[in-house]
């Protein structure tokens, strides 16, 4: 045999070995797969793309965008504070992922978190695909169910969206519920859509603050979804039931919409948008029983650090929402924790350039359309004018949209409504 033919022997046989090496190896994995799918996991930690093989915990998918990894279904438990029951940090990452169908019990530790995802597409482009879904994804009983920071271009889809109106439909979706602090909290990201949740019990009656706004968990907790220092989040028939202290807050955050989304029994407001919060839509929602404001649009009071801080919030498009009976318990109003501003829909201070359009607004205690400004009461355990009675038409501070005389430049049109501050143009 020549030396040719030598080599080109040797070179088939490794080959074949390897060959059959790598075929043992799928078969070994299929095998672990299959027995595993659906069990009990560790908590999963992925900083780099080879973790992906390393945490063991993949079933199928190649990585890529079309054809991401799949983690999931598991069962995983946070087992202490400060826990995170998936921790992914995409800042080396070049694969894509979707965490699918997982069930994820805390212990109910404040700091305990279910996801967090971490400088995904940090460069703001996409360059992998970020997903959390699954009709079957349980996440309950961590002080946060999911967080997202620092990233872009993230899918949290619960499956269960309404195609024929708001909300979830009655059975099929996932769920994120009787979390401490709140279900989901969006910090510092861009492109990041919510859709399709059950959202229930989530967070606890915190101490709201109705002088600075300020927007540091302490006053206003995460509720249903909290959005900070981001852009262009989408927040989409997902159903929210008593979650608190607010079912969908917006803090600084531009070009956000919240629609086709159903909230009752939150502690206080259904939505709050405020902190320099603008170009906002929420449009085609249905609210009912806030405990004080269905629909908030809030500057803080000039001369606050937040205002200086943020700056106002304005240009925020409240459109074709239905909004019904919210309004003080009794104790409340014997506590005086209810602001004297409350309503269905409340434009708060300073804020401009508001558009409050075609909502059906009835039932409400306080108004149903206000236009009210805070008025500091420092013997007040919530740091102003109490209701009863109720405060409206008494704004006196401006922050642009040509001034008081002008509303601001707010403009309320085409509402149907049960009782308007005197002040607003008639619809």
């Amino acid at each position: 045999m020549n030396k040719n033919s030598r080599s080109n022997t040797l070179s088939v046989l490794a080959r074949a070995v390897l060959t059959l090496a790598f075929v043992f190896g799928l078969l070994a994995h299929h095998g672990d797969t299959a027995s595993a799918a659906g069990g009990s996991h560790a908590p999963i930690v992925i900083v780099s793309d080879f973790d992906f093989q390393a945490c063991n915990c993949v079933l199928s998918g190649s990585g890529t965008i079309t054809d991401p990894y799949i983690i999931g279904p598991w069962t995983i438990t946070s087992t202490g504070p400060g826990a995170i029951a998936v921790s992914v940090d995409g800042t080396l990452l070049t694969r894509s992922f979707s965490l699918f169908n997982l069930t994820i019990a805390g212990n109910g530790a404040a700091t305990s978190q279910g996801v967090v995802l971490n400088h995904i597409n940090p460069s703001g482009q996409k360059t992998v695909s970020a997903t959390v879904t699954g009709a079957q994804t349980s996440i309950q009983s961590n002080g946060i169910g999911i967080v997202v920071e620092n990233s872009s271009y993230v899918t949290l889809d619960g499956g269960g969206g309404n195609p024929s109106g708001p909300g979830i439909v009655s059975a099929g979706s996932g769920a994120i519920n009787k979390n401490f602090v709140g279900a989901v909290d969006i910090e510092n990201s861009s492109n990041v859509t919510v859709k399709g949740w059950q959202f229930s019990a989530n967070g606890q009656n915190n101490s709201p603050d109705f002088l600075e706004f300020d927007p540091s968990l302490a006053h206003w907790g995460v509720g249903a979804v909290r959005v900070f220092g981001s852009s262009n989040i989408l927040i989409d028939h997902n159903a929210s039931n008593n979650c608190t202290t607010v079912s969908f807050s917006l803090f600084n955050s531009n070009n956000n919409t919240i629609s086709n989304n159903t909230a009752d029994y939150p502690f206080t407001s259904n939505v709050m948008i405020t902190d320099g919060s603008s170009f906002n839509v929420v449009s085609n929602n249905a609210f009912g029983t806030a405990d004080f404001v269905g629909i908030l649009v809030a500057d803080p009071l000039p001369g606050t650090s937040t205002l200086n801080q943020y700056g106002p919030s304005h240009d925020n498009l409240i459109q074709g929402n239905g909004d019904h009976s919210d309004g003080p318990t009794g104790t409340e109003r014997h506590n005086g924790i209810t602001p004297a501003f409350s309503g269905g829909v409340v434009i708060l201070n300073g804020t401009y350039n508001n558009v409050i359009k075609n909502n059906q607004l009835y039932a409400s205690g306080g108004g149903d359309l206000v236009w009210a400004q805070a008025v500091p009461d420092p013997n007040s355990p919530i740091g102003v004018s109490a209701y009863p009675p109720l405060i409206n038409c008494n704004v006196t501070v401006s922050e642009g949209g040509g001034g008081v005389a002008n509303h601001n430049g707010n403009v309320w049109s085409g509402n149907t409504f049960k009782t308007i501050g005197t002040c607003i143009t008639q619809q």
